[in-house]
């Protein structure tokens, strides 16, 4: 009954934030994603067995990492269309069944049996992603009473960058094209985006079509799967359900102290508490200490599900080799590369780091075993797909630039406070799973070993490799530090008894909750006009800037260059129209993206087409920039008043097509 009582409230608002969030259309694309990880269910049995859940979480995740795959063989085959898109699939899940049913009989690994408690501590751990992801997706792109669409700050750093990312796709061009640098190549991973951006472009519904729509629901389902993954992970190393769902429920609301310590400090200025809504709390490290930052999971869940989605596939990797070890069967260690591999695809550094964690397990549990170096070549099946999905990568140049990009070295925003920081982003955690490490017995040593790796790994990564923007990295490794301190934590937990240990969680709740509580609150908190550190706290479309994005969609060819004036807008309205109308720019500042000089260069070009006052200084850049469109609004009218009343006066060059009370659109003859 309680088993039951919970996939009832599970099932409940998980369905309550799709359609408070997206609408009828989400449970539409609900079964949509259903069967979109249908061909790794097969896969997901054979490796875990039927009755236990890890078989339908890693079954589920390698399903939507294989369908990814397909949507892209098929667009890259340049015959992208709904049947073909269906054949694709209906052949990989006869493919998917047909290795299941050659591989023998199953699970290939031997392991505990699965009970209704771990069931129950299961589902009450997934309840946390409806709970956190609720409001603040409800009011994603929430339409107010004056018709404007709001979206809170933080969102158009990912999610509208995202909605660009995602209308691009739904080209159906490969390599995409950059929306910021036409007719330049994305570098960016963009595997994650395939599904919700094929669904938008070929959904016959008009609110599917709106590609915020699927990444919505996309995100929520992902985010389940992750959580799910992260559960069996550190369910491996204890023998008590309790300390598993415990360490994780830890992990997901309190690993951060920045919310505790931000109050204090309020309280000790005599400023108001209502400051905290104008405060980004998850980043008091960087804001006060002008150190490094770390994402919580929350965060991970709301702005990028495409890394959420790696770790997932990474985790179920780490799970195999958990239960497994040097000794594991072929088949498992064949499948856990699958899923080590396609993480790759997903996000190149998370799923090389988990396959450097899962390298780092099996060669230590087999110089515990006599002669177990003979076991260490058969892992080779492991390896053999990270290595084809980065060659993959390098070859459809989803990784141009990185290398360039990477600094290594223990200086700049590492050395500011190093120790306070980090104790600050992931002590309410961190310090109690430090004794996990100890009385290790044999059966759990591979999950201490994962967990240990982990943390030492990413502790490295924060510290001493950055990649541009100096954040980038520290973020990606806080993801990886927190889906390893929870193994260690869970250890803890159940080595102190369920008295002890809920004294411990109440602590940890007391010291982290509140950074979760205030983060929530301002991503939701779409009624935050007021203005932040160089950007408002809530942005918004109003309806006549929808009206004209919705007439460039319809009336404007897909590969059309339709520019705005991208330097006025600073870091607030960055992505207009790529974003909201589908559109490329032949120049942008992309804020999510790697920086590069020609951004810069190629922007200056635009705002000089628009303050001058020359027409045939203007036509001549852009045609040399081979803009077919130009998009003006009130922004440009406030900041180049008399540049921008050319278009108008010269209709033989620029040939207004639409017209509204904010926007006007001219066609470039």
């Amino acid at each position: 009954m309680a088993v039951r009582s919970a996939a009832v409230a599970l099932s409940a608002s998980v369905g309550i934030v799709l359609l408070t969030s997206t609408g009828l259309e989400g449970l539409v694309y609900a079964l949509i994603f259903a069967l979109a990880i249908v061909p790794g269910l097969p896969l997901g049995f054979l490796v875990f067995g039927r009755r236990h859940a890890a078989g339908w979480v890693g079954g589920a995740l390698i399903g939507y990492g294989l369908t990814q795959l397909t949507l892209w063989a098929v667009i890259d085959a340049g015959q992208a269309s709904a049947a073909t898109f269906v054949i694709a699939w209906l052949v990989l899940c006869a493919m998917a069944w047909t290795l299941r049913s050659l591989a023998g009989p199953g699970p290939a690994l031997d392991l505990p049996q699965w009970t209704g408690a771990d069931t129950r501590a299961l589902l009450l751990v997934l309840l946390l992603v409806p709970v956190l992801m609720g409001q603040p997706y409800r009011n994603l792109g929430r339409a107010g009473e004056d018709g404007n669409r709001y979206y809170r700050a933080y969102f158009t750093a990912d999610f509208v960058w995202h909605s660009a990312l995602a209308y691009e796709l739904g080209k159906f061009e490969l390599p995409p094209r950059n929306p910021y640098m036409a007719p330049r190549a994305m570098n960016y991973y963009w595997t994650y985006f395939l599904l919700p951006a094929t669904v938008a472009q070929l959904a016959p519904a008009p609110a599917l079509r709106d590609v915020q729509q699927p990444l919505k629901a996309n995100a929520l389902f992902v985010g389940l799967l992750m959580i799910g993954a992260l559960f069996l992970l550190v369910r491996s190393g204890v023998t008590r359900p309790w300390a598993a769902a415990s360490a994780v429920a830890l992990a997901v609301v309190a690993s951060s102290a920045e919310g505790l310590y931000e109050i204090v400090d309020i309280i000790r200025d005599g400023r108001p508490l209502s400051s905290l809504l104008d405060t980004n709390i998850d980043a008091v490290t960087a804001w006060r200490f002008g150190g490094l930052r770390i994402d919580n999971i929350p965060r991970s869940l709301w702005y990028t599900p495409q890394h959420t989605t790696a770790i997932a596939l990474g985790l179920v990797g780490l799970v195999i080799c958990a239960h497994g070890g040097a000794r594991a069967r072929s088949s498992a260690i064949a499948v856990s590369g699958l899923t080590l591999g396609l993480a790759t695809t997903m996000n190149p550094l998370l799923g090389a780091a988990c396959a450097l964690i899962y390298g780092v397990c099996v060669l230590a549990d087999a110089l515990t075993q006599p002669r177990g170096w003979m076991l260490v070549p058969r892992h080779l099946l492991a390896a053999a797909p990270v290595l084809l999905a980065v060659a993959w990568g390098a070859a459809i140049r989803v990784m141009d630039g990185a290398a360039s990009a990477l600094d290594l070295g223990f200086h700049g925003y590492s050395r500011n406070y190093p120790i306070l920081t980090l104790l600050l982003a992931l002590g309410p955690i961190l310090l109690p799973s430090l004794p996990g490490v100890l009385a290790v017995r044999a059966g759990v040593r591979r999950p201490v070993i994962i967990g240990s790796t982990g943390i030492l790994f990413g502790l490295w990564l924060l510290y001493f490799v950055r990649i541009s923007e100096a954040s980038w990295v520290g973020f990606r490794a806080g993801q990886i530090l927190l889906v390893s301190i929870p193994i260690l934590l869970a250890r803890t937990l159940e080595r102190m008894g369920p008295r002890a240990a809920g004294s411990l969680a109440v602590v940890v709740l007391a010291i982290g909750l509140p950074t979760t509580v205030i983060d929530t609150w301002n991503a939701q908190d779409i009624g935050n006009r007021r203005p932040g550190p160089g950007f408002h706290w809530t942005l918004w479309v109003t309806p006549a800037q929808q009206d004209a994005f919705r007439w460039i969609r319809e009336n404007t060819a897909q590969d059309a260059i339709v520019q705005m004036e991208p330097m006025v807008r600073g870091r607030e309205h960055w992505t207009l129209i790529p974003s909201f109308a589908g559109r490329r720019m032949a120049a942008g500042l992309p804020i999510s993206l790697l920086p590069l000089p020609e951004y810069g260069e190629r922007s200056a070009m635009v705002r000089t087409l628009f303050a001058t006052e020359n027409t045939d200084e203007a036509v001549s850049i852009a045609r040399r920039l081979r803009i077919d469109y130009l998009y003006v609004d009130t922004v440009d009218r406030a900041a180049y008043s008399e540049g921008v009343r050319k278009f108008d006066q010269q209709p033989m060059l620029f040939d207004r097509v639409y017209v509204n009370e904010e926007v006007s659109i001219y066609r470039v003859l």
